[in-house]
């Protein structure tokens, strides 16, 4: 079911808010993003805005931790956050009819944290368990090391999360100074989506936020130079992890969308290329598949795949081979009209939650400053053709730009890493 038309609208010191009203629902999900993320904090103190993040939920001036769950969990809801590269999100789900108390919990969150130092302490055991976890989990510690490749030396390469040994020099005093030194009202974007008014929710940000405007620190964002090499990251062990990327275009490029329809065809769901003939033909993988990510001043597009550390360089080779021949030979008939309705089918999904329709307004509009509706962004796939796509890929699979992680054991990726050289297409 479609909600009523998203609302964009700026309270009177400017902070932009986001609402799309959806009145057959029971739910509002309520959102405040910070634009600060890991590409944010100082050097040195990589891991500063996700510890924040962590740190946050431990109880404000008005209320304990304990006090707050209770309090939300009695509204029907829940509160939560997570820390990207661009920004961080604090965001409330509440029954419709409890809204105002979301809106209340969040809000005090945001203006009144305590981080104090027991909390932050005790969260930096939690922030290193987690990352452990990650490194032990290589299907999904992958992607941080081909970021850490293709960007190295620039905020974007680092890890959301932080590293063990960053954050353990971390101390509470530079957690409260990071705080007051980027969470000011003029960094936050507002979204909601749900059974709620849109005027409701204006009234809201504009009477808690406004007010507490203060100077801080500009952005001093610039946007990373992309590499091409191979890097070897070692791992004991048979099993081989694969990161073959490129740079990508940013969100507000009008080829955005083309650049995910070709990732789709190349490498989303089983039907895809690469998912057909390196695992369903040869049995060469474990799992094959693409990622196409824009960011505000960059991007990647990228294909990831596990497998035996016998069989990595001949992945590698018949990759090298998918990518070669979209660009020379172009698609086969009838891949576009399946790629299109597999997006719209991911997408529509996707979007069935008001949660996840909040969290798709929020993010939009932090990278591009628009608000696009569900319609909208359709209608911007089915616009697209199949010379687009082919052009995008000619100009973005660019062998001299090619970046490469290997996640494997050393003496086999340094061997892997040779024959890689020799590749071109």
């Amino acid at each position: 079911m479609k909600g009523e038309k998203v609302s964009l609208a700026h309270t009177q010191a400017g902070i932009p808010v986001i609402v799309e009203r959806l009145p057959y629902a029971r739910s509002v999900a309520l959102s405040v993003y910070v634009r600060v993320g890991s590409r944010d904090e100082p050097r040195g103190r990589e891991g500063l805005a996700h510890l924040l993040e962590h740190a946050m939920f431990k109880g404000t001036r008005r209320r304990n931790s304990k006090e707050t769950s209770e309090l939300i969990e009695a509204a029907g809801g829940e509160l939560n956050g997570y820390t990207g590269k661009e920004s961080t999100c604090y965001y409330a789900v509440s029954l419709d009819e409890t809204f105002d108390i979301a809106e209340d919990i969040l809000s005090d969150l945001l203006l009144d944290p305590k981080l104090d130092d027991e909390s932050v302490d005790n969260e930096k055991k939690v922030v290193a368990e987690e990352i452990r976890m990650l490194k032990d989990e290589p299907d999904t510690y992958i992607h941080h090391l081909l970021s850490r490749t293709l960007w190295n030396g620039h905020p974007m390469a680092s890890a959301e999360t932080g590293e063990t040994d960053g954050i353990a020099s971390l101390s509470s005093e530079d957690v409260r100074r990071f705080f007051h030194d980027t969470y000011h009202p003029k960094n936050f974007v507002v979204a909601a989506c749900g059974n709620v008014r849109v005027g409701q929710v204006e009234e809201w940000a504009s009477g808690r936020f406004d007010s507490h405007l203060k100077p801080g620190l500009g952005s001093s964002r610039s946007p990373p130079l992309a590499r091409s090499l191979v890097e070897i990251f070692p791992r004991e062990g048979d099993q081989a992890y694969v990161g073959m990327g490129f740079p990508g275009l940013n969100a507000s490029h009008s080829d955005r969308y083309v650049q995910t329809l070709l990732g789709a065809i190349l490498g989303a769901g089983t039907s895809s290329r690469l998912y057909q003939k390196i695992r369903e033909d040869r049995g060469l993988a474990y799992s094959i598949y693409t990622i196409s990510h824009p960011f505000s001043d960059c991007g990647v597009i990228g294909v990831f795949f596990s497998t035996s550390t016998k069989s990595m360089e001949s992945v590698v080779r018949l990759v090298s081979s998918e990518l070669h021949q979209i660009k020379s030979e172009g698609l086969v008939k009838g891949e576009l009209t399946r790629a299109k309705r597999l997006i719209k089918g991911i997408l529509v999904r996707k979007l069935e939650s008001t949660e996840s329709r909040m969290f798709h307004l929020g993010e939009f509009f932090l990278l591009t400053e628009k608000a696009p509706t569900e319609e909208d962004i359709l209608q911007a796939f089915e616009k697209i053709t199949e010379d687009d796509v082919v052009r995008v890929a000619r100009n973005l699979l660019d062998r001299k730009k090619m970046c490469v992680a290997l996640h494997a054991p050393a003496r086999i990726s340094r061997g892997c890493s040779k024959s890689i050289d020799s590749i071109d297409f």
